[in-house]
């Protein structure tokens, strides 16, 4: 009979627990008795405080199962342990020495070690820090120095995670950069993580360098969890549900700020102005903050509606019924049955939009004066941003106020 495997949890580096595959398939997670008897915080919204094993009869617990990582990396931990790259535990006791919020999953007894000179630069980059990184685009851990930025080393505290440029969906760098900055003027600047568009040492081309809000200036961790953590999804259902399900949980939990709903309705009325229909899931999520969980900056926005063949639905539902089959296809309609879905009367819809519109020139001045991509890049987002205003925005007044 094979070992089965088991790795132990650290959340902010301290031992918490062990998890485990169990002989008839399952995953059992245990916390440390010394863990609970400190007081320590639980170390998922779905994993509580409890001396009993918690169990998970489906693959991972769905905490677990959204560190892992995704796409690109996926496939790169898979060819540097040997294995397929749905061997998902396998993948993140090798590589869930580095996780975005405060959990780290190691191996104690590890079988082989990852191969990890092979691949492209790119790939031998992201595989040394040994870190595991959600989501499909190409990225990895680095760190800033006074000469700029470099690839984290192994097991180093990294800085920021920088995405990589793709080959697939050329200048995607530049235009998430100026997506981002128009987000930036539509919202508010501090609800946006901050950006830079820079070299890293080593890598070919510039990256979008993310600076990590899950860390403190001094390298201490913030817990954080992206919606399909909290909801208890596994990471493939990302695209599976309704906005309007991760304000209700907002609203629900005592820990929340009910702000932080009518915040999220903008954001989600931003990606239609802005044409980010990945806004899955995985993209919104909530930091710890003590006794309080926010939600976080924004980290994951860019106009992808922009590429030829990528103009779909919305990620997610935005009320009863379906998403028209394209973002440029939402009325004034579909965005105030999104507004009743969160709760929302009429009053605070009109408010939301007059609020962006009062901020739409603002956002045009900031991609055009932008120091990154070209005048046919920024014309093509401002240009969509004035259509999706005129389309939609604009009517939403006018059709509210014949009801």
């Amino acid at each position: 009979m094979a070992d089965l495997l088991y790795g132990n949890l650290y959340f902010d580096d301290r031992f918490a627990g062990i998890l485990r595959q169990e002989p008839d398939g399952r995953f059992a997670f245990n916390y440390d008795e010394a863990y609970l008897s400190a007081g320590n915080p639980a170390i998922a919204y779905t994993l509580p405080l409890q001396i009993d094993t918690l169990y998970s009869a489906d693959g991972l617990h769905p905490f677990f199962d959204n560190l892992v990582a995704e796409g690109w990396l996926a496939n790169a931990q898979a060819r540097a342990l040997g294995i397929g790259r749905d061997d998902r535990f396998a993948r993140l006791l090798a590589f869930g020495h580095d996780c975005v919020g405060a959990a780290s999953i190691l191996d104690p007894k590890p079988r082989t070690q990852p191969r990890l000179d092979a691949g492209s630069p790119e790939e031998i980059a992201a595989l040394a820090n040994r870190a595991s990184i959600s989501g499909v685009q190409p990225k990895l851990l680095v760190v800033k120095t006074d000469p700029g930025y470099r690839p984290a080393g192994p097991s180093e505290a990294s800085t920021h995670i920088a995405k990589l440029p793709s080959g697939s969906l050329p200048g995607i760098v530049d235009l998430e950069y100026l997506t981002m900055i128009a987000a930036a003027e539509l919202l508010r600047p501090d609800t946006i993580a901050e950006i830079e568009v820079a070299a890293v040492a080593g890598l070919p081309g510039r990256c979008l360098v993310v600076r990590r809000f899950d860390r403190q200036p001094d390298g201490r961790k913030l817990h954080f969890e992206e919606f399909n953590q909290l909801l208890g999804r596994p990471s493939e259902a990302k695209y599976d549900g309704a906005y309007s399900e991760m304000a209700s949980f907002i609203r629900a939990n005592p820990r929340c700020e009910v702000a932080d709903a009518d915040l999220l309705l903008r954001r989600v009325l931003a990606c239609i102005l802005l044409g980010n229909n990945d806004a899955h899931m995985k993209n919104f999520g909530l930091l710890y903050m003590g006794s309080a969980m926010r939600l976080s900056p924004i980290y994951d926005f860019v106009a992808a509606s922009l590429y030829p063949g990528y103009d779909s639905a919305l990620a997610l539902r935005m009320g009863p019924g379906t998403n028209p089959g394209r973002l440029s296809a939402i009325s004034a309609k579909n965005v105030e049955a999104l507004a009743k879905s969160f709760g929302y009367g009429r009053g605070a819809l009109l408010q939301a939009v007059h609020d962006l519109g009062a901020r739409l020139d603002a956002a045009v001045n900031a991609v055009q004066e932008a120091p990154h991509g070209t005048k046919v890049r920024k014309a093509k987002l401002t240009e969509y941003m004035r259509k999706r205003w005129n389309a939609i925005f604009r009517l939403i007044g006018s059709s509210i106020g014949r009801k």
